[in-house]
């Protein structure tokens, strides 16, 4: 393992607005005006009936939805300065929508052209990720994770409680690993630790 510490980025709603567009999406559908601050309080389950679901779905997984998705405000500028010092990964849930590989790919090679191509992880469950952090909106995804998770707030996790660190914004996500960089060292070297003395401990 690399001593450089590894951070892993979710993309749908870390990076990209998607719910933005499900939302215009929805809209669209059902000649609605939900805006995206409507699903704090909407009953999800009324709103989104069986047909509904596939008729999304299929939208969703249709070739450039993805590929217009704006950029969170800030993620480009403070993801550019973690990639200049940790590694940086991108890790998205792209098997529950097979049709957007193209448009992830493409998204994100038009936004964040300094990020490794190979750095891409398409996956399902994250985990497999096995970097020192994922920064994720997903908190099963999250519980998954054999790293430090770290929530990034979405319009639907705001009331969810959860024992990982929240951040609400790339600004504090800046100094969260990049103002606190000695911090996030350390910490990284204790959890690294541990894990090996688990993992010794294991073999006796």
């Amino acid at each position: 393992m690399s001593d450089k510490i590894s951070i892993a980025i979710d993309m749908d709603d870390v990076l990209a607005g998607t719910t933005e567009k499900m939302v215009l999406a929805y809209n669209t559908l059902k000649k609605t005006n939900y805006i995206p601050d409507d699903l704090l309080t909407l009953d999800l389950e009324a709103v989104f009936d069986e047909t509904t679901m596939m008729q999304m779905f299929n939208e969703i997984n249709s070739p450039g939805f993805t590929r217009d998705l704006v950029v969170k405000e800030n993620a480009i500028e403070v993801v550019k300065e973690l990639n200049d010092v940790y590694d940086v990964y991108i890790a998205t849930a792209a098997m529950e929508i097979p049709g957007s590989f193209q448009d992830k790919f493409e998204w994100l090679q038009e936004n964040f052209p300094f990020l490794d191509v190979n750095h891409y992880i398409y996956c399902g469950n994250k985990k497999v990720v096995r970097s020192d952090y994922l920064i994720d909106d997903n908190v099963k995804q999250l519980h998954q994770f054999r790293g430090t998770g770290i929530l990034y707030t979405a319009h639907f996790n705001h009331k969810i409680e959860a024992p990982f660190t929240r951040i609400d914004s790339w600004t504090e996500a800046h100094g969260h690993f990049i103002d606190n960089r000695q911090h996030r060292i350390e910490e990284t070297r204790e959890r690294r630790i541990k894990a090996y003395e688990k993992s010794l401990a294991a073999l006796k």
